[in-house]
């Protein structure tokens, strides 16, 4: 009796995250995919005078800019009315992406898809509270885990053979039947939930400046790998006085896009830092790995390309199953068994291909991303259990910023450390020795930033247990 119920509540929890779902998978696709356009983008638009890469920079800075401000929409509106609104803004942006004439209609597309993948993105975690029960959400964080892992690992593989076969337009037409069903499917199994006991409006001067201070701190991060310069300096001004703005417009708002008091609970602030000092490593992994692997193993394209896929690919496989295991030991235990193997397996990372060559990088990369996903979904588990009804979506958008800062730093920082630890330019031995020492030295500084996590997370359990059973969230 009780195992029908079960699979009941399965086969129902299964129907209305379907959308959700797709949403993630989409959202992740619309960067990765957009990446090997590229290349083609670069012969067709030859006269625009404009850097086709912002085709990519465009949708990662319009995410990173409206994650929070998004979030905080669907707690106020309704969060499936803002998914809904998401996927309509991701087909919008798809659509004017294909019939796009030159590139600058093209970028300015791409933004309008970040838009809507900025609620793609935010949603289906405050989702996953709103509907699965206290028990069963550590599986289904997971789940949302392999979802993103699947969009970000097929992308490429998807993105490049369309392309060979029908062009970079035919990208985006791919992307509008998907996101069409992934509306149907929001549509035809997601209650929407609003809190219609409070009367708050949304804070669109916060939103605003704090959307300004988000986008001008992403080009800043983005663009610290090539030296401090005046346009550094201006734009650190600038997202500097922006917060500072948003900080003073959020403590007069009524009804403020990021609550002070969700920022005053140390489990929060302690828990998006560790969120993105993983973000970074991890994305440490793919911005580097394809260099060792090209010019310190000496692979070619298509062989980089297979040995870099073993990742995403480890990590859609272990989504679920690191679901499971945050339930079976706590969410908050997870986290630092999460951390604590990140730390082991950056390290393996650091020593295993440099002693075993493309073998030890397989072996690292394989074991490196169960532990992240075994992380990820702990963390989100964990910070989404302590957060009260009417602050899921924002605190979900906080969750994803986090982790996007991390992604960009990591692709800044990490990429000039390991060049750094090469000199190349300054050195006149071995490129292949060069580069395989760089891959040790950069993994073996990531390991000790995965201890701090660990660190982290040792004073957070701490924290935790030591709390009345009782106390509620922001404590």
């Amino acid at each position: 009796m009780s195992d029908s119920y079960i699979s009941t509540d399965q086969e129902k929890a299964l129907a209305i995250l379907s959308g959700p779902s797709l949403s993630i998978v989409l959202a992740s696709l619309g960067t990765s995919t957009a990446a090997v356009t590229l290349p083609e983008l670069s012969e067709s638009f030859q006269d625009h005078g404009v850097n086709p890469a912002l085709v990519v920079s465009a949708y990662i800075l319009a995410t990173t800019a409206f994650i929070v401000p998004v979030g905080r929409a669907g707690d106020l509106w309704g969060r499936r009315s803002v998914l809904v609104v998401s996927l309509c803004l991701y087909t919008l942006g798809a659509l004017l992406a294909l019939q796009a004439p030159t590139l600058p209609i093209l970028i300015a597309s791409r933004f309008i898809q970040g838009m809507g993948a900025a609620g793609m993105m935010a949603m289906p975690l405050a989702l996953v509270r709103d509907f699965i029960p206290s028990g069963r959400v550590g599986r289904w964080m997971g789940a949302m885990g392999t979802m993103s892992a699947i969009g970000t690992a097929s992308g490429p593989a998807i993105g490049g053979a369309v392309v060979a076969t029908f062009g970079w337009r035919a990208v985006y037409l791919l992307q509008i039947p998907l996101a069409l069903a992934a509306l149907a499917l929001c549509f035809l199994y997601i209650q929407n939930l609003r809190h219609t006991n409070e009367h708050r409006e949304f804070d669109l001067p916060g939103a605003s400046v704090l959307a300004f201070s988000l986008a001008a701190l992403t080009f800043l991060i983005s663009d610290l790998a090539g030296g401090f310069d005046l346009a550094i300096a201006i734009l650190a001004v600038a997202a500097g006085v922006a917060f500072l703005a948003f900080l003073w417009i959020e403590k007069r708002s009524v009804s403020p896009i990021i609550p002070l008091s969700l920022l005053r609970s140390k489990h929060v602030r302690v828990s998006l830092v560790m969120n993105a000092i993983v973000s970074l490593v991890m994305m440490g992994i793919l911005v580097v790995g394809p260099f060792f692997l090209m010019h310190g193993l000496e692979l070619t394209i298509a062989q980089m390309g297979l040995a870099m896929s073993v990742g995403p690919i480890a990590s859609a496989l272990s989504g679920i199953p690191a679901g499971r295991l945050t339930e079976r030991i706590g969410a908050n235990r997870a986290v630092l068994v999460g951390a604590s193997a990140m730390v082991i397996t950056t390290s393996l990372m650091a020593g295993l291909p440099y002693i075993f060559g493309l073998a030890g990088f397989l072996l690292a990369f394989l074991m490196l991303s169960p532990s992240y996903q075994i992380f990820l979904a702990a963390l989100n588990t964990s910070v989404m259990a302590q957060t009260s009804e009417p602050d899921r979506g924002v605190t979900s958008g906080i969750l994803n910023l986090s982790r996007n800062f991390g992604f960009i730093l990591g692709a800044g920082a990490v990429s000039a450390l390991f060049w750094s630890l090469a000199d190349v330019e300054g050195n006149a031995g071995d490129l292949t020795v060069q580069i395989r020492a760089a891959m040790a030295g950069t993994f073996a500084i990531c390991s000790f930033l995965s201890l701090g996590v660990v660190v982290f997370a040792v004073l957070l359990h701490r924290n935790q247990n030591s709390v009345p059973k009782t106390e509620n969230r922001h404590s």
